[in-house]
């Protein structure tokens, strides 16, 4: 049995092992060394399964839905059993990726970033958030069709905003709240979007830092928060897979 998680930094549990008083260059020594406490590997523990993560820091959802075509579609493809369960966090739409031909690679884009040419001019002439929500919501849709013809068993959430689609959307955990809304039980509006970019404009982020459930650094969950969210992540699911 396998849980399969897609995500950013969130999901994948970057600075799970921060402590208070940490200076922001230890922080940064640590903050994106595989971790024990991330609720992830908390959840895959408590349910009996073994963790597949292909969540990546600072990851858009344009390349997580990339990995899941290499993951399910690729060369190598993984075999997926009616065991399986696939968890998916959707982030910030102010990400993209493109590829770079130099160092042959795909590399996140944040947008807008005013140090880079190519984010700005992404960010002015080619980028809308309600058109990039709006797709999103088909993308999920797609995938929902697929596990369900594999008869897998998958859900998504959003972390940082609670996101209004256009459509309806199976398999959308908590309502559509968002990890950070679960995180500090507020179902209201973010009044800003939140683009985890270790910047704290929204008033959520900044009610997490002050109930000491995310670090002052990068804003990221910290230990307490991590077990809270696998705790609502984990009644969750168990109400959805037995």
């Amino acid at each position: 049995m396998k849980l399969i998680t897609f995500g950013d930094s969130w999901v994948r549990g970057v600075g799970a092992e921060y402590r208070e008083g940490m200076t922001e260059e230890e922080y940064k020594e640590m903050a994106w060394n595989e971790s024990k406490y991330c609720f992830r590997n908390l959840v895959s523990k408590r349910l009996g399964m073994k963790n597949l993560n292909k969540s990546l820091p600072g990851s858009s959802n344009q390349t997580q839905f990339r990995k899941a075509m290499e993951l399910f579609f690729g060369k190598n493809k993984i075999e997926l059993k009616d065991t399986d369960v696939v968890l998916w966090g959707i982030t910030s739409v102010y990400r993209t990726e493109l590829w770079y031909d130099k160092e042959a690679e795909w590399k996140t884009i944040f947008l807008p970033d005013s140090e880079t040419a190519i984010s700005r001019i992404l960010a002015t002439q080619h980028h809308s958030p309600d058109e990039e929500i709006r797709i999103l919501g088909h993308q999920m849709q797609l995938w929902n069709t697929y596990f369900r013809s594999m008869n897998v068993k998958n859900y998504w959430f959003s972390v940082f905003n609670d996101h209004r689609w256009d459509i309806s959307i199976d398999n959308l955990l908590f309502e559509n709240s968002s990890l950070l809304s679960m995180l500090i039980d507020d179902a209201g509006e973010n009044n800003f979007y939140h683009k985890s970019d270790w910047q704290d404009e929204d008033k959520k982020i900044q009610v997490a830092k002050k109930l000491k459930l995310v670090n002052p650094i990068s804003g990221h969950p910290t230990i307490e928060g991590h077990r809270i969210l696998a705790d609502v992540l984990t009644k969750e699911l168990k109400g959805r897979i037995k």
